[in-house]
């Protein structure tokens, strides 16, 4: 509601002194040289925030539905000399078989590495006598299966692998943005790529044992959708000079295809369409390859499907041909048939509208631990030795066992014992016959004298297995051995001890997911439109324009933290620092996130539901704030005739007043009211300023001169003050009663059980203590008075000493016998009396030390 704000004489002298003319100017720099104004439009959208700072501005760039005639396949069209393409085909599957060769020695180790999990039964070492062990220390497969499960479960939870994150100032509509991606891109990776989360948990099963392994993601024109694949280390082959993987001078992969597939390819304009023969043979298979087909127990049975291998080559060219590249060196991916040295497909493989000619991503490499060289190293390279040696001593143990509990024997040669061979059951007894002349078996024939199984070699097995599972150790292993009674610390240290190598490995995991969502992202900006969506996904108000900005969603995963034990605690941690300081936390987020933590289902069912703020009047407001609803005011409000309405409304003994609706509506009422106060005040300080300077508040960043404005809000706080003196005195009493009235509804505290025991002991103590307090006062009076009784006895008995001692002088002097006598009489009488009071002194000492009077307790 708008007001007045009559300006008195007062405010306008002092209005007066201050330069007002700068309101017309802008600041400095605003203007051109010659006066016009320069004005820079930069769409939000268009910058991107990097996470040290640093902005991108993104290039107007196009997709294959903006300008098909960029994206379309050189291999099958005029603008480029076909003769110049075709003689690519025989270069590159030379270039690939090269590189290759030059990787074999790598594929050695991994097919090692395969082999040594057992899982083909055909691990190398061992003996080769009949019904040797072909036993396999399962260090290697345990290790690959640990890690691929903690991975998937921290890449790829159930609800989903992404989440949201804003760079820069959050407003509403990046968080709305940022959350229907979020969850459209939830959906494509769990529902609509169907064969994502399969894909990626082979990939990493394969990972610790390949070092390097990756994913392709590209779309598919005939399924209408994005499509994932598992690309093994073997089938990618890099040349020799590369470095890393996202610097190769060219990436070649290695697919083997069946005809039905080669067909579709062609008849979806991905290959150009040519005539080509069925292949009849299959492709040799890589050493990982062949080892993976023996755990599989598959073998080949004849090319029956036709498969054939395709090289998809990601490699720089200079084409003088193409018009977008004016003959310079630029990226592109080039497809060719092994089978007929033919160039299936030829791309440009940059954007169009990008005068960088930035190479596009569409493998993502995963790394293991990272090493000199363009591949990573994995558990082959670290503890394949050591795996060799478990599964060696394992068999070898096995083989002693074996031998000493076999039937071998040596015979006497020349003993012929005649008679028929019989077959002997346990607990069966046998009769045979024997030569002539041989009463004792075991004259013809004696039992191999072999050794038992090596207790050394026991040792050294369980050495070696402490030696292999360290390299790849897990904090639940080192905390294994750990008592109740470790120190927090010591517990913690070791958990991140066993910890550092899969947090490292982990971030790494992250990082290449990262990439894997910005080209799904770009997937989208291209093709949103021709996607099929699911009936989920159909209110979901998403655009291509959303996927222009490829940082505020990113994998679910946290490199930080990496496991329930890690989250459970920072997540307790979180709750008793909120106990302790709870205005600084929001408590119903706090708890929501505890209870997603914990994996209680329902979460919303749960609690209780919080509406959103919403503009209402005065009576609406009275209502749901006696029902314990919040109410909100907004500046354009008539702030006093809302203030009226909740003040009258809280008087009335029927309404506000009334003990079954004041508990509840008093504490919101009172806050209610606090918003309305400021916000008066905020339009009174407001309405002043704007009436002088003619002009509003969100122009103030035009003037020169800062200082102005505060020196007219130091002006009009004077006037607010008087206003509201003469506004809101009336209806202060009414509102301190309120809050009188909220304080006299508080609860009582009330003590627990526990707390009543408590409180009863400390009583007890308490009244204890002053008896015992007033028994010592009593018997130090006691004592007291004993010793002042003592005193005038010992004075009483040196004055008679004293005057036993001049009569007895007299008596001598007079010689009076008689006398002496009665006087040497009485002198006895005092000392038996003198022996009496020391020992009544001495028995009082030792009740003092005994804590009192006998009886006190």
């Amino acid at each position: 509601m708008a007001e007045e704000f009559p300006i008195d004489p007062e405010f306008n002298r002092f209005v007066e002194g201050i330069p007002m003319d700068a309101q017309a100017e802008g600041p400095e720099g605003a203007e051109g040289e010659q006066g016009e104004e320069v004005e820079v439009s930069l769409d939000d959208s268009e910058l991107e925030e990097l996470p040290d700072g640093s902005v991108v501005v993104k290039l107007d760039t196009k997709g294959p539905m903006d300008s098909e005639d960029f994206y379309e396949n050189l291999a099958d069209s005029e603008k480029v000399d076909q003769f110049d393409i075709q003689k690519l085909a025989l270069r590159y599957i030379e270039l690939a078989e090269k590189d290759k060769e030059a990787r074999k020695e790598r594929d050695k180790q991994y097919e090692d590495g395969i082999r040594r999990t057992g899982l083909g039964n055909d691990a190398p070492g061992g003996a080769n006598f009949n019904g040797a062990s072909k036993v396999v220390h399962p260090v290697m497969a345990e290790a690959c299966v640990d890690f691929a499960s903690r991975a998937i479960k921290e890449l790829f939870p159930p609800d989903g692998p992404t989440r949201t994150k804003i760079l820069g100032d959050v407003t509403e509509d990046k968080t709305a943005v940022a959350e229907r991606k979020s969850d459209f891109m939830n959906w494509q990776l769990t529902e609509q790529i169907e064969e994502f989360r399969d894909e990626q948990e082979q990939m990493l099963t394969q990972l610790p044992l390949g070092g390097s392994q990756y994913m392709k993601i590209w779309y598919d024109e005939r399924q209408k959708r994005p499509c994932a694949q598992f690309l093994p280390i073997d089938n990618v082959l890099l040349p020799f000079s590369a470095g890393s993987f996202y610097t190769a001078q060219r990436i070649t992969e290695v697919e083997d295809i069946s005809d039905y597939e080669f067909k579709r390819r062609i008849a979806s304009e991905m290959y150009r369409d040519t005539s080509f023969i069925r292949a009849s043979m299959d492709p040799e298979p890589t050493g990982p390859q062949k080892a993976t087909d023996k755990i599989e127990g598959r073998s080949a049975g004849g090319n029956e499907d036709g498969v054939r291998r395709v090289y998809h080559i990601y490699t720089w060219l200079e084409l003088e041909d193409d018009p977008y590249s004016n003959g310079e060196m630029a990226p592109y991916v080039l497809m060719i048939d092994e089978l007929e040295s033919e160039v299936l497909g030829l791309y440009r493989n940059w954007e169009e509208g990008d005068d960088a000619m930035t190479k596009l991503d569409w493998i993502v490499e995963f790394k293991f631990i990272p090493w000199r060289g363009a591949y990573a190293v994995g558990l082959p390279h670290l503890i394949g030795g050591l795996s060799a040696a478990l599964t060696g001593a394992l068999r070898a143990l096995m083989d002693s066992a074996h031998i000493n509990n076999a039937a071998t024997m040596l015979k006497l040669k020349g003993a012929k014992v005649s008679g028929q061979s019989q077959q002997v059951e346990v607990t069966q007894v046998a009769e045979i016959e024997a030569a002539p002349g041989v009463d004792d078996i075991r004259k013809i024939a004696m039992p191999m004298p072999f050794n038992p199984p090596s207790p050394v070699l026991m040792e050294l097995l369980g050495w070696l297995t402490t030696a292999a599972k360290g390299v790849v150790t897990t904090a639940e292993e080192k905390i294994a051995d750990v008592t109740a009674q470790a120190p927090v610390g010591t517990t913690q240290a070791l958990i991140e001890q066993g910890a550092a190598v899969f947090s490292a490995i982990h971030a790494r995991l992250h990082e290449s997911q990262g990439r894997v969502l910005r080209i799904l992202s770009r997937i989208n900006r291209w093709y949103l439109e021709d996607m099929r969506r699911g009936e989920i996904v159909e209110d979901l108000d998403v655009t291509r324009e959303d996927f222009a900005r490829i940082t505020d969603v990113i994998p679910v995963s946290d490199p930080h933290i990496f496991s329930e034990t890690q989250r459970m605690a920072q997540t307790q941690a979180v709750m008793a620092i909120m106990d302790k300081n709870p205005d600084l936390f929001n408590r119903r987020a706090v708890i929501r996130r505890f209870l997603k933590q914990i994996k209680v289902p329902g979460i919303n069912e749960l609690m209780i539901d919080v509406p959103p703020p919403a503009k209402m009047d005065a009576a609406n407001e009275n209502v749901a704030m006696s029902i314990g609803q919040a109410a909100f005011a907004y500046p354009e409000q008539d702030h006093l005739g809302h203030i009226q309405a909740h003040l009258d409304f809280a008087k009335s003994p029927l309404f506000g007043a009334n003990p079954f609706i004041a508990p509840g509506f008093l504490p919101k009422a009172i806050e209610h009211i606090k918003q309305h106060l400021v916000l008066w005040y905020l339009n009174r300080m407001n309405g002043y300023v704007e009436k002088s300077l003619g002009q509003r508040m969100e122009n103030y960043e035009l003037l020169q001169d800062p200082s102005m404005v505060d020196k007219l809000f130091g002006a009009a706080s004077q006037h607010v003050e008087m206003d509201a003196n003469e506004t809101l005195n009336g209806i202060m009493p009414v509102i301190q009663k309120m809050v009188q009235q909220v304080e006299q509804f508080k609860p009582k505290p009330q003590l627990t059980p526990d707390g009543q025991v408590l409180l009863q002991t400390s009583m007890a103590e308490t009244e204890r203590r002053a008896a015992r307090d007033q028994a010592e006062m009593a018997l130090k009076e006691q004592e007291a008075a004993a010793d002042i009784q003592i005193k005038m006895q010992k004075m009483q008995q040196d004055y008679q000493k004293d005057m036993e001692e001049l009569q007895l002088r007299l008596a001598i002097a007079m010689g009076d016998r008689e006398m002496q006598e009665r006087i040497e009489t009485a002198r006895l009488t005092r000392d038996a009396a003198k022996i009496k009071q020391d020992g009544e002194k001495a028995v009082l000492d030792i009740t003092m030390k005994q804590g009192g009077p006998i009886g006190y307790q």
